[in-house]
């Protein structure tokens, strides 16, 4: 009744919100969570799931991103009959897998902006080796595409995680005079960044750019920020019921469960030049 939870780090709100809830369902369950971040270091990754697997835990809950840091590992764990859950954008073949279908609610996004009347949209990421793979970022292209629109990559700014990420990207559009009227941003932590120099700046929001995210950390309700609602209970949830079914049965089939997502709406979204509608 020991579970490992791997994560990067704890500095996007949305990873401590999950810890949280998974914490809370493992209470209700009986069950004991371990929290370790391996703060994107291979060989801290390696040592700790090294560790745990040597009988400290029962089975690990991961982020899709150590799988991709490592396949070789992770098969290797599958084979000794080690019980893993992935987590976040598209499944891993042959694992438990818990993911939002970021790729819809991302289009709800596109379609809004859309008929709102932007036609020069920006996008915000994280950058690493599969930042262009992505479902977030997969939608920005095919629905520029769907919609007769050239993709201009000086409105892509792939850069450092969290609100910095954001604040910079902000940064380069001022510099270089190409400011979108909206942006997506891939998570709520760098929407706030592109907020917050937004404001910074003198620019009005939504009047003079739109900003949009994703998780609907406790920060975006305060801000205002329009983004798309990921359920962490729902995630939780999952979680330890796929993990008690592969405990139960390591030899039954791998299963995605796909948790519903929502667009909220906020001020942080109008149209082009204008106040908010709301």
């Amino acid at each position: 009744r020991r579970w490992g939870l791997l994560l990067p780090h704890l500095q996007n709100p949305y990873y401590a919100e999950l810890v949280e809830a998974l914490n809370n369902e493992a209470c209700e369950r009986g069950a004991t969570l371990l929290l370790g971040l391996s703060n994107n270091d291979m060989t801290r990754e390696a040592n700790l799931i090294g560790q745990w697997t040597a009988g400290e835990v029962n089975g690990l809950i991961l982020d899709q991103a150590h799988y991709h840091n490592n396949p070789q590992m992770f098969e290797q764990l599958k084979a000794r009959g080690i019980a893993m859950v992935f987590l976040h954008e598209d499944p891993i073949p042959g694992f438990d897998f818990v993911r939002y279908d970021l790729f819809a609610s991302m289009a709800r996004i596109f379609t809004h902006l859309l008929a709102l009347g932007h036609t020069r949209i920006g996008y915000v990421g994280q950058e690493f080796s599969r930042c262009r793979e992505t479902s977030r970022f997969q939608a920005y292209v095919q629905h520029h595409q769907n919609a007769g629109l050239p993709i201009d990559e000086s409105l892509i700014y792939f850069g450092e995680d969290g609100a910095q990420g954001g604040s910079n990207a902000l940064k380069k559009w001022l510099e270089t005079g190409e400011i979108p009227t909206a942006v997506v941003c891939c998570d709520d932590s760098i929407a706030c960044g592109v907020m917050h120099a937004a404001r910074t700046a003198g620019l009005q929001i939504p009047r003079d750019i739109s900003v949009t995210g994703v998780d609907d950390i406790a920060e975006a309700d305060r801000i205002g920020l329009t983004t798309v609602r990921t359920d962490r209970l729902a995630t939780a949830q999952a979680v330890w019921d796929l993990l008690q079914v592969r405990l139960e049965n390591f030899s039954c089939p791998t299963k995605v469960r796909t948790i519903p997502s929502e667009l909220v709406l906020r001020d942080s979204v109008g149209r082009p030049g204008e106040r908010p509608l709301r």
